[in-house]
């Protein structure tokens, strides 16, 4: 009998009972999603691991490098180390990558090594994760730089130096754990032995090495570390470690799942929203039916049983509905994943996962509406049949008479009326108009933080025009100084700042000694904003990255001191600032040149620079280019584009799919609400067109009142989105490194693209409900 009922109150609210259906749906559909995309996400990291065997500790270095000591130092350290392999690298620079149309890879921030297959672990693996194995003159081509320029399998690159010249015909890509992401800054060629043994009798391209540690199950990565470093042994590059790797994998769909979360959480509470509409509308209508039930001896709780087994059902089909379309949506999303961590994301878990979301959205919409239905209990017999008891209340005397009006027309103004008198009523579509902009620009905003030239401030960097990095080769410290000098006595440079960083020995909060980069040079020439405090200016001052200040880091404050070995000197430093920084995992320091440099452990050398006005940017960055053969010269922006490449181009999918959700929302509740509110004032509709108001009048009252509520709804929206957004952003991205992100609005995105389609689209939702509503036959209308 009951589902009967519901049957048939479902026939007699279509409209109004699918929009319920389509949020409900939708909010389910998003949830499943997210939590699909992580139970892809877990069990694709975990196979990608299993078959890569990643290093624990992977150490970069440049220079004179002696494999027997780290042998003995192996052997020493047992307890700790699992396996030990060492790679070589051989480095080119872009410009000597070839491909396509005599087209070059010049213009990457990556440095480009080629390598061979490891033999004991940090394999390299093809697409569908199994270990590259490689003919002659073949290559396996990094995932990252197939995207970057194209590259297709078959298709041919050559490698071009003096007196060098070998072309190879890409058959794979390469699938690479540590050097997958855009935010290591080294990719991976792997090539057939007998290719490499010629490159290095040839002496083409720069040796490198890669010291990489797999530990035992017990083994203490840190303390291994610091092992290492008293040893002696070589060091002159950074130092990762495995969490590092898991990290910058997960990244940019960790990113995604955060944000559809988000949207699915602020779905749920317009769901619960359209459903407390809907019932009011509902019980309103129902009252003196309610009425008749209660007189006739159905029990309350009998007749609050009709419509929860309603909306019980709404939500066991939504969340089939929602649960089933999950995994189509989903792969709107997973391309990234499977490009990049695994082609086959047909593992289990997700199907057991993404039940989460489902039953969670169930029982929160019957313990919602339970508590909605509590209302029934206020209802008697008597007053049900005798008067419209939701009305009920202290009158109001309203000061808004029509008499007084001076400033619009009056169609407008009854409109805007209206909304002052059923406040409670609009106030239902003010939050939901402000949600669905919430939604909308808040993704926006945070791709346009992530494509800002300002961005740059929470990867360490100073706002300028250009970048200069120089690699390690043996003329690197006089290229360095010469490159200065140039800066200095080039007109075409308005200004230009030169920082090295070498990695020093620093007292933790346990009192032992860990080891830190730390960049050295004059910090108020590009200044960072910092969270606290300020630059370091004079001797004996340091400031530190979010990471490295944190508790799980050195546990410093501003005014601190910390101490630093230099040149075997144990040196004091006060903390004087602290600052955001999102690379190299997010731990680093800045100091005065005064520090000095740690000659035996200098890990890069980088200088900034802007051009004077009217100077082209391109051309100066060509001529340093070719001007130092060691030298990588990008543009800030383009340098942060590329760095952060995938996780901005998930994040605009994610900016489409959220505008199109929120298009659906503001279109379903307007003309929801718009039904629900000519359904209730049909007679006083009447009564308007009886005394000779057009059907045009009475649509333009009920669009001033919507719209003027639709605009209020967008304001807030807009300023929740930058405020509240910039809380939520920042809170995701504490982990990170930057604890307090400050989100780029475009004016004319935020507070006119966006703002004006909304409200085209709604006027227009008004505008055709109105026009099917007010045309109904006025004498059944007065009759009724």
């Amino acid at each position: 009998m009951f589902l009967k009922i519901v049957k048939n109150d479902f026939l007699r609210k279509k409209i109004i009972n699918v929009t319920v259906l389509v949020f409900i749906t939708l909010a389910v559909l998003l949830g499943a999603s997210a939590t699909n995309i992580v139970a892809n996400l877990i069990q694709s990291m975990s196979e990608l691991q299993e078959r890569a065997v990643p290093a624990d500790i992977a150490q970069m270095h440049s220079g004179e490098y002696d494999q027997a000591e780290i042998d003995r130092f192996t052997e020493a350290q047992q307890e700790h180390i699992a396996m030990q392999e060492t790679m070589v690298l051989l480095g080119f620079e872009g410009m000597n990558i070839h491909f396509g149309n005599n087209e070059t890879m010049a213009g990457t921030v990556q440095d480009i090594s080629f390598v061979v297959q490891n033999k004991k672990f940090d394999f390299i693996l093809d697409l569908d994760n199994k270990r590259l194995e490689i003919k002659e003159s073949e290559v396996a081509v990094p995932i990252y730089f197939m995207e970057e320029y194209d590259l297709k399998i078959g298709d041919t690159i050559t490698v071009e130096t003096e007196g060098y010249q070998k072309e190879f015909t890409i058959s794979d890509y390469a699938r690479d754990y540590e050097m997958n992401s855009s935010l290591t800054s080294s990719k991976r060629f792997v090539i057939n032995q007998a290719d490499y043994d010629e490159m290095l009798e040839k002496q083409v391209g720069e040796l490198e090495y890669l010291i990489e540690f797999k530990l035992n199950e017990n083994g203490d990565s840190q303390g291994l570390q610091t092992a290492y470093m008293e040893a002696g042994l070589p060091v002159n590059g950074p130092a990762i470690g495995g969490m590092v790797f898991l990290l910058f994998n997960a990244m940019s769909d960790a990113a995604v799942v955060m944000v559809i979360i988000l949207i699915s959480i602020l779905l749920i509470i317009i769901a619960s929203l359209c459903i407390r509409l809907t019932f009011l509308a509902t019980i309103d209508e129902d009252l003196r039916e309610i009425g008749v039930m209660n007189a006739i001896g159905i029990s309350k709780k009998d007749i609050k049983k009709v419509y929860l087994n309603k909306y019980r059902v709404m939500s066991a089909a939504a969340g089939i509905i929602g649960y089933l379309l999950s995994f189509v949506l989903v792969n709107l999303f997973n391309g990234n994943m499977r490009l990049y961590i695994s082609s086959d994301l047909s593992g289990n878990l997700k199907y057991v996962l993404s039940l989460i979301a489902p039953l969670l959205v169930y029982f929160m919409i019957v313990i919602y509406c339970k508590r909605l239905l509590k209302r029934i209990d206020k209802i008697s017999a008597v007053e049900a049949l005798r008067s419209d008891i939701m009305e009920r209340g202290k009158s109001r005397k309203y000061s808004f008479s029509l008499l007084k009006n001076k400033f619009f027309s009056t169609n407008i103004y009854m409109g805007l009326r209206d909304v002052w008198k059923r406040l409670k009523i609009y106030r239902l579509l003010f939050i939901i108009f402000a949600v669905c902009t919430f939604i909308v620009i808040l993704p926006l905003n945070v791709y346009n933080t992530m494509n800002s030239p300002q961005f740059s401030t929470y990867m360490g960097i100073g706002k300028s025009d250009m970048r200069i990095d120089l690699r390690r080769t043996d003329s690197i410290t006089e290229d360095f100084q010469k490159l200065q000098e140039e800066l200095k006595n080039d007109s075409d440079i308005e200004k230009y700042a030169a920082y090295i960083t070498s990695s020093y020995q620093i007292k933790n909060a346990e009192g032992s000694w860990d080891y830190m980069n730390i960049e050295i040079g004059d910090f108020s020439i590009f200044p960072l904003k910092y969270l606290e405090g300020r630059e370091p200016e004079g001797k004996r001052e340091i400031s530190l990255s979010y990471a490295n200040a944190s508790k799980d880091g050195l546990n410093k404050k501003v005014g601190d001191e910390i101490t630093v070995k230099a040149d075997g000197t144990e040196v004091t430093l006060k903390v004087t600032g602290i600052y955001q920084d999102i690379t190299n995992g997010g731990k680093t320091a800045k100091a005065h040149t005064s520090l000095g440099v740690n000659e035996e452990a200098v890990l890069w050398y980088i200088v900034y620079m802007d051009a004077a006005p009217g100077v082209n940017i391109r051309e100066k960055m060509d001529y340093y280019q070719n001007a130092y053969d060691s030298a990588q010269v990008h543009d800030i922006q383009e340098y942060t584009q590329q760095t952060l490449g995938n996780i901005i181009d998930q994040m605009s999918a994610v900016v489409i799919g959220a505008f199109a959700i929120a298009v659906i929302i503001a279109v379903l509740i307007t003309a929801l609400f718009i039904r629900m509110l000519l359904s209730k004032d049909m007679s006083q509709i009447a009564i308007m067109r009886s005394v000779g108001l057009t059907s045009k009048n009475i649509s333009h009252q009920y669009m001033a009142g919507t719209l003027m509520v639709l605009v209020l709804g967008i304001i807030l929206g807009v300023l929740a989105s930058t405020y509240l957004g910039e809380f939520i952003v920042s809170m995701a991205m504490s982990t990170m490194g930057a604890a307090k992100i400050e989100l780029v609005n475009v004016a004319w995105q935020t507070w006119l693209l966006c703002p004006l389609a909304l409200i085209i689209v709604v006027g227009f939702t008004i505008y055709v409900s109105c026009k099917v509503a007010v045309k109904d036959d006025l004498s059944v209308v007065l009759r009724s």
